[in-house]
């Protein structure tokens, strides 16, 4: 578990930046932008009622508007509901500020439900039951987790982001502080997870290819992101080392 409210903190100082990496052509934009195709494919076109839990900037609730589902969305953020409500402002009294594990919605409200980017600093276990709790029986969840076997994330966070803060401490800079993600969860134990909430896995999908370690990805962004889009759904030994991201669909059972 980590500390949700020093999350959102930090992302919704953030709100701007975040959102405008969407349309970047560098490493985080493919990356994003990967994940949310990946998304949208195992999700389909509405109509339906559907939750998207950890929203942010509000990018996928506005995809799943235009593809026919009626949004709702939370984010535990006040500046990324404010994007959100400015982005969908007919849905703006439904784009609400709230935590995953504690959603403000009655029990099976939804006849799906989304969560991209969120788990990671979230209680998994209470998040998880909580989108069962408001999914409608055989209704879809589409959930996301980083890749704990990428080499592009297994550098950045033990080598590159160690490095970074030592020579600070040397020069005596402040570090910027950033939340740290949860635990290394495998993709066998997080469908074991879903599973173990009443959810019967149907598909795992490796996404977000990334490439170029850091500094190289900053220093050669549209490479990083040519690179990224090239490779994205190679075969299995590609995707456990360079997908940074694991996306899972699950139906909620009868």
């Amino acid at each position: 578990m980590t500390a949700r409210p020093e999350a959102a903190a930090y992302f919704g100082g953030r709100t701007a930046l975040y959102d405008s990496r969407y349309d970047a052509l560098n490493a985080d934009g493919h990356a994003l932008r990967a994940r949310m195709a990946v998304v949208l494919r195992l999700l389909g076109s509405g109509p339906g009622e559907i939750l998207d839990a950890g929203m942010g900037p509000g990018r996928l609730c506005g995809e799943l508007a235009a593809r026919g589902w009626t949004v709702s969305g939370i984010d535990a953020s006040d500046e990324m509901v404010q994007v959100a409500r400015e982005r969908l402002p007919n849905r703006a009294s439904h784009l609400l500020r709230a935590e995953i594990e504690s959603l403000p919605f009655a029990a099976e409200s939804f006849d799906a439900v989304a969560a991209t980017g969120v788990l990671e600093y979230a209680d998994v276990p209470r998040a998880l039951a909580e989108l069962v709790r408001v999914l409608r029986p055989g209704g879809i969840a589409v959930v996301s987790y980083p890749n704990p076997g990428a080499l592009y994330g297994i550098w950045k966070t033990q080598v590159f982001y160690r490095a970074v803060r030592a020579l600070k401490r040397l020069g005596r800079r402040p570090n910027r502080w950033a939340p740290r993600g949860g635990r290394r969860i495998d993709p066998d134990r997080f469908a074991g997870l879903l599973g173990s909430q009443g959810l019967v896995p149907e598909s795992v999908e490796h996404a977000s290819y990334l490439v170029l370690p850091s500094p190289l990805d900053v220093a050669l962004p549209r490479l990083a992101a040519r690179l990224g889009a090239r490779l994205e759904g190679s075969g299995p030994r590609a995707a456990r080392l360079l997908a940074t991201q694991v996306v899972y669909s699950a139906r909620k059972r009868g």
